[in-house]
């Protein structure tokens, strides 16, 4: 069984610690960079980025299990990262943890599978050193504009991808963006996600939406299986949300692979308003068996 932990708090700091706590037994630092990211997408909306109350919480609880040196790395669609971390009050974190900050738009880059508006294989790039660290995925409860939920697995996947223009490739309509982050999620998956969603996004997220006061956390080391579980909590199924469903069938698991330790979904669930272009956005399953599509060359 896979174990996903749900601590219920209105408290970042709290909700975090108590999340990692419930999974502690699981998590297994390798010799490896540790490499923390927090979601970015936007420099300038506080509610759309990661929280760094909920990043120094991560932080507290990987010193704790003896990391001493750390990688903040993100790759803004809108803004700059160094604009990032001043307006998020990230750079004070240096003042208690060895800290490197990165800008994941320009580091070197390692190809990776993705499709085209026509299903068709093409070719996208993203960070090279993101491939080489222990992953951290510290993300919002969100919404979302093509995918209908982002999370821990989507702040990876196009949230390291080398530049705007990388960005702007994988937004292809409903059905190519969910079988590309599946692709990719064969390459890369955090090690690690911590969910916060003591306020989350609704509405017209990632950027445009709205406050959710949902006072929770979901953490697990598996970077699939923690997005399922957040979506759930969000109000949404795994039918819903094409690229999860994907990733879990290519796995062989389903939702009863996962152990929920800590709250209850029914217990932590609440319902996030839709994006205003859900119905498009459900629109990706294919009609023939999809497959035959995701394995072309």
């Amino acid at each position: 069984m896979i174990k996903v932990s749900i601590a219920s708090s209105d408290s970042r700091d709290a909700g975090v610690t108590r999340s990692l706590e419930l999974i502690d037994s699981e998590v297994d630092i390798p010799d490896r960079p540790v490499m923390v990211k927090p979601n970015f997408v936007t420099t300038s909306n506080q509610l759309a980025a990661t929280h760094v109350d909920s990043t120094r919480a991560t932080l507290e609880y990987l010193a704790g299990k003896g990391v001493t040196e750390f990688v903040i790395a993100v790759g803004p669609a809108i803004g700059t990262p160094d604009s990032g971390f001043d307006n998020y009050g990230y750079r004070d974190l240096a003042n208690d943890f060895n800290i490197e900050f990165m800008d994941l738009n320009t580091d070197d880059r390692i190809p990776v599978p993705a499709f085209d508006d026509h299903l068709n294989p093409q070719t996208l790039y993203m960070s090279k050193r993101l491939s080489e660290s222990y992953v951290v995925s510290v993300c919002p409860m969100k919404t979302h504009n093509n995918v209908v939920v982002t999370l821990g697995l989507k702040n990876i996947l196009v949230g390291t991808l080398s530049g705007v223009e990388e960005k702007r490739k994988i937004h292809k309509g409903s059905k190519a963006i969910n079988l590309t982050l599946a692709k990719m999620a064969q390459h890369v998956v955090p090690d690690l996600t911590v969910i916060d969603g003591v306020v989350g996004m609704q509405g017209n997220g990632p950027i445009d939406g709205f406050e959710m006061p949902s006072n929770v956390v979901v953490a697990s080391h598996h970077g699939i299986a923690a997005d399922v579980v957040g979506l759930q909590v969000m109000g949404y199924s795994l039918d819903q949300v094409g690229y999860l469903r994907y990733a879990m069938e290519l796995r062989n698991l389903g939702v009863d692979d996962i152990q929920v330790v800590g709250e209850t979904i029914d217990d932590a669930k609440v319902s996030y308003a839709d994006h205003k272009d859900i119905e498009e956005q459900l629109t990706w399953p294919l009609q023939d068996d999809w497959h035959g599509v995701f394995d072309r060359d």
